[in-house]
């Protein structure tokens, strides 16, 4: 039977080796027959036997190899990850708003010195909790300090209201679904982009739905711009499928705040209440996640020949609307978590 060579060996299968074969020389048995035995070199046995008698038994434990010391110092690491999490490329002279390995690489040649293969900068933005995102959208217009007002104070004191009147808690929203929106990654032969067969037509078909942390939702699909006159069709229908008072939280559309939206709610401001969301600030709206989820059924699953873009977004909304946990879900994200706050869920 031929040697294998020791290092092949995993560290606890190693260290094991080396005390019993410490252990059998000093038993007496001589160094090559240990050494067949265990199927390694002599050569391997007497440098062990080294190890034992210069440094004692401890000194036969396995140890972690250090490996190569790292090319950015901890230091160095630590403001590379701040420089990713809080500045965007532009503020620190670079080209692009958006951070890639390569351009990382640059920040990192430029401020450090170092050049960097765009693996091994991968691999070290993961090391420091970093992943690809997707970022979000944000309008440069939008108020952060009314966006905490109104998660911090304006919302708390609603749902002390809404609790006082025992009412039913609804946020509402709106958008469209396109025939001939982007469609979802697949996997294909490397050099050969995969082909979805799709309708070619531009129809589209919009929605308008209300959710509640509950899980019930409420939802219209319809052609054209909303209007007043189809908001306030969608406000009946949910006063007449409501018991009780109801707080509507919803963005400042023209048609929610058209002149005959705002004669009907006064008219019926003992059972309906309106709140508006701070300006430019969808993502503080749990819907907007109902419709994140819609418009990714259709990335995965585009619409057929024989389909029709209304009769499939509205099965779409009902499978949605069936399903309350899925719903309740949406309360879940993390933009939204000043809900569950508010409400001490």
């Amino acid at each position: 039977m031929g040697r294998r060579d020791a290092r092949s060996l995993d560290h606890a299968t190693l260290e094991e080796m080396r005390r019993l074969a410490v252990r059998r020389v000093l038993a007496g048995e001589a160094r090559r027959a240990v050494a067949a035995s265990l199927q390694v070199n002599a050569g391997t046995v007497a440098k062990w036997m080294m190890v034992y008698y210069r440094d004692g038994e401890a000194a036969l434990a396995s140890t972690t190899a250090s490996g190569r010391p790292p090319t950015l110092s901890p230091r160095q690491q630590r403001q590379l990850r701040r420089w990713i999490e809080t500045k965007n490329p532009r503020q620190l002279q670079l080209p692009f708003a958006l951070w890639t390995l390569p351009l990382v690489g640059q920040l990192i040649t430029k401020r450090f010195g170092v050049v960097l293969h765009p693996t091994t900068i991968g691999r070290l933005l993961a090391r420091l909790g970093l992943s690809p995102q997707r970022p979000v959208r944000r309008a440069f217009t939008r108020d952060d300090a009314t966006c905490r007002a109104w998660m911090q104070d304006e919302f708390p004191a609603i749902v002390r209201s809404m609790k006082r009147r025992q009412s039913t808690l609804l946020f509402a929203d709106e958008t469209g679904v396109h025939e001939d929106g982007p469609v979802a990654r697949t996997w294909g032969r490397r050099g050969r982009t995969p082909v979805v067969a799709v309708t070619g037509q531009r129809a589209r078909v919009n929605v308008i739905s209300a959710i509640s942390p509950r899980g019930r939702l409420w939802f219209r699909c319809y052609r054209g711009t909303l209007t007043a006159a189809r908001f306030l069709e969608f406000l009946k229908a949910l006063l007449r499928d409501v018991r009780g008072a109801i707080d509507l939280v919803l963005d400042r559309h023209p048609a929610h705040v058209a002149a005959a939206v705002a004669r009907f709610l006064h008219a019926h401001r003992a059972r309906l209440r309106v709140h508006f969301l701070p300006g430019y600030a969808p993502d503080l709206n749990p819907d907007e996640h109902v419709w994140a989820h819609l418009k990714g059924l259709f990335r995965r699953n585009p619409i057929e020949r024989d389909e029709h873009l209304a009769s499939a977004v509205d099965a779409s909304m009902a499978m949605i609307r069936d399903d309350r946990a899925l719903v309740r879900g949406f309360f879940g994200h993390p933009a939204v978590a000043y809900v569950k706050e508010a409400l001490r869920w």
